[in-house]
């Protein structure tokens, strides 16, 4: 693509032709990589009329209107757009209310006078938080930066999926020109499936190929349970970080534990346990921490003990839970049973590799999770003591995290059976506690099953309660205008309800002290009374507004 880059050249513009030039590369990028289903005429930058001194642009196409797009707006100014003490000048503010009226949907401005960047995401149904908030972009190339926020804003606002024919993959292949390495040394030196470069597997079918048959390789050779009774593992701990790095997010909505309902806050205190590394003296050495052994036990979820922190022996050890992610027993069957298919079916290898997931994704997943609910640790969810390298006794190395170990029943257990009527009534509630903290944590479950909830007894008062686990399948709010979609409320509706697995309580129970929704839930559903029956309730929140009707 050839476009004018250079500011000399440029310069010989007026103001509103300097912008315009600046940005018309920008819509001959979208024409030229577009897809054939979209742009049944050219993407153009148009210019804005905004008064006298505020030159404005925008970027229109005969699509925009079928799909219901609104550009962004680009405004350049000739003076400054803070005052010395940071603040928005008044002619950016009448900049402002003049794109606001010539596209009252616009759902972002980006204003400029070439040497400042200002971005302003625009108040909707979506991101209403964002009224009068600004981002201040720092750069010592303005034009080069001011095409390329306007790019990437509008790509944004674009329906995915559709506007480029280019596979989902980020990053490019690696050189397909390369030798393909043996199986043999394929074997024995890769230990995960992010050992493989995934963007160049969905190009080139003999690697593709390599990589099932590694699969196959690992998952005959190796069990899951990789590690047994007395094997003693090395961890790094802060290298990789403890409570992992604070440059990762932030996520935008932390918990506010001033948000928790009266009821909820008080369950929370009510069966508050103290951190085991805490009661055993030896949390101030793991917080600071390098390293450290463990050694395993051997039951249906790994339980391990400290022998040494930073080389030095830990004599008493309580005993905590540690959930290592292997990716290689992730269930992907290969799609095709001999090389003749893949040779016929060439053209759906990106198909093949849409459901692999990575473990260090996994582990990111629950450990941001674990962080978002710290202020809650140790009550309604266990205590988490972080994500770690640990090097198993055959040198592969997996990513772990090492948690409080819960002593507890599942869902369906015989003790939950022959629980009475208001002991069950107590945990049912108490699981409306944990659906709430997550929805106020931002914090998603996308996978709800009957393996998600532990029922326990609070040491040393007996009082029943339930504690959620497993959060590698949850979600947060990362930007503003991606909002999480949130149903922990009906996901553990469903689960108490045994949809989601066999459970044990009594449905009727569970119907009628599992309570409503919140009322700033949103969210309604019709839900069969008995599992695939023919009678429903509605479950709804109470009405916000009840002094608004309709007639």
């Amino acid at each position: 693509m050839t476009c004018a880059t250079d500011e000399t050249e440029l310069s010989s513009f007026s103001p509103n032709g300097y912008l315009m030039a600046l940005l018309r590369p920008v819509a001959d990028f979208f024409n030229q990589l577009h897809s054939a289903a979209v742009l049944k005429t050219p993407m153009d930058v148009v210019s804005v009329e905004l008064g006298d001194f505020v030159y404005g642009a925008t970027f229109t196409a005969e699509d925009f209107k079928a799909q219901k797009v609104t550009a962004p707006i680009i405004v350049s100014l000739l003076d400054d757009l803070f005052n010395a003490h940071g603040e928005l000048t008044p002619l950016v503010q009448y900049a402002l209310s003049k794109a606001v009226e010539y596209a009252p949907s616009v759902p972002y401005i980006i204003v400029t006078n070439f040497k400042d960047i200002a971005i302003f995401p625009l108040p909707s149904s979506f991101r209403p938080q964002y009224a009068f908030k600004f981002e201040r972009v720092s750069t010592d190339q303005p034009s080069l930066a001011l095409r390329i926020i306007s790019a990437a804003y509008l790509s944004d606002e674009l329906p995915r999926g559709r506007y480029f024919d280019v596979p989902s993959f980020s990053r490019p292949p690696k050189d397909l020109n390369q030798p393909l390495l043996s199986d043999e040394e394929v074997f024995a030196t890769y230990h995960r499936n992010s050992d493989f470069d995934i963007a160049t597997l969905v190009r080139d079918r003999a690697r593709a190929l390599q990589f099932f048959r590694w699969r196959t390789h690992v998952q005959g050779q190796y069990t899951k349970l990789v590690a047994h009774r007395s094997d003693a593992l090395t961890a790094v701990t802060n290298e990789t970080g403890l409570f992992l790095p604070d440059d990762f997010g932030p996520s935008l909505y932390p918990l506010d534990t001033a948000e928790i309902p009266a009821d909820t806050a008080t369950h929370l205190k009510s069966v508050q346990r103290e951190s085991p590394l805490a009661t055993a003296g030896i949390a101030a050495a793991f917080d600071r921490s390098k390293s450290l052994r463990t050694k395993y036990g051997i039951c249906t979820v790994y339980r391990c003990q400290f022998t040494s922190i930073d080389n030095e022996a830990v004599v008493s050890s309580p005993t905590l839970c540690l959930k290592l992610f292997d990716d290689r027993f992730q269930p992907l069957q290969s799609p095709y049973d001999s090389d003749a298919d893949f040779d016929e079916h060439h053209e759906h290898i990106v198909q093949w590799f849409d459901g692999l997931c990575s473990s260090e994704t996994y582990a990111l997943n629950e450990g941001f999770a674990y962080k978002k609910l710290r202020p809650v640790q140790g009550s309604i969810v266990p205590w988490f003591y972080g994500m770690h390298q640990f090097t198993l006794p055959s040198g592969i190395v997996l990513y772990g995290l090492l948690m409080e170990y819960i002593e507890g029943w599942a869902l369906n257990s015989d003790f939950v059976r022959n629980l009475s009527a208001d002991r069950q009534i107590n945990m049912i509630r108490s699981c409306r506690h944990g659906a709430r903290i997550l929805d106020l944590a931002d914090v998603s479950q996308r996978d709800w099953h009957q393996g998600q909830i532990i029922l326990t007894q609070k040491p040393g008062t007996n009082i029943d309660h339930a504690i959620l686990i497993d959060f590698a399948s949850t979600t947060q709010t990362w930007v503003p205008h991606r909002p999480n979609y949130i149903a922990n409320y009906f996901g553990v509706l469903h689960v108490l309800l045994g949809r989601q697995g066999d459970v044990a309580l009594d449905s009727k129970l569970v119907w009628e002290h599992f309570g409503k929704p919140d009322e700033w839930d949103t969210t309604w559903a019709s839900i069969p009374t008995v599992p695939n029956g023919t009678e429903f309730r509605q479950v709804e929140p109470a009405n916000l507004f009840p002094f608004i009707s309709s007639a």
